[in-house]
């Protein structure tokens, strides 16, 4: 199988090139990289990639609901579909999925080895209200999504 790759190799041959690497590029900070990577995170679950495919139309950011007077509002989420969704709950869901990391984040920044008493325990103590603060907050937006969801 080796002597097939060096076949082509046997009539070509390859150029002899310096190459440098110009001045102005340099290696991007670890935070530059972490901030391109949460921000490409936070548009691919928000659904953008799917809007510029499909093409959504603009009045799909926020729906409309009927309510008993006879007067329309808008409603931001779908109800009792979980597959349709409007482009505004998609991005608050997505926000809250980039916070749920976020907050793992932070819990783990608390394990620094210098870090002093106070800050450790702020960490804690941020990193966990924010975790159960967004556990609850899915939980919420399940249930605007399907009423009833585990009432019972």
């Amino acid at each position: 199988m080796e002597t097939l790759y060096r076949v082509p190799f046997l009539v070509l041959k390859c150029p002899n090139l310096k190459l440098k690497k110009p001045p102005w590029l340099h290696i991007p900070l670890a935070i530059t990289m972490y901030a391109l990577v949460k921000v490409s995170y936070f548009l691919i679950t928000g659904g953008m990639i799917y809007d510029v495919i499909v093409e959504t139309p603009g009045r799909a950011r926020v729906g409309s609901m009927t309510d008993e007077h006879g007067y329309q509002r808008p409603v931001a989420f779908l109800a009792y579909r979980v597959n349709g969704q409007y482009i505004m709950e998609r991005l608050a869901s997505s926000f809250l999925f980039t916070m749920g990391g976020l907050n793992f984040i932070i819990l783990d920044l608390s394990n620094a080895p210098n870090i002093p008493k106070l800050n450790r325990f702020l960490l804690l103590f941020i990193g966990f209200i924010c975790v159960l603060l967004n556990f609850f907050m899915a939980k919420v937006f399940m249930r605007m999504k399907l009423p009833g969801y585990l009432m019972g």
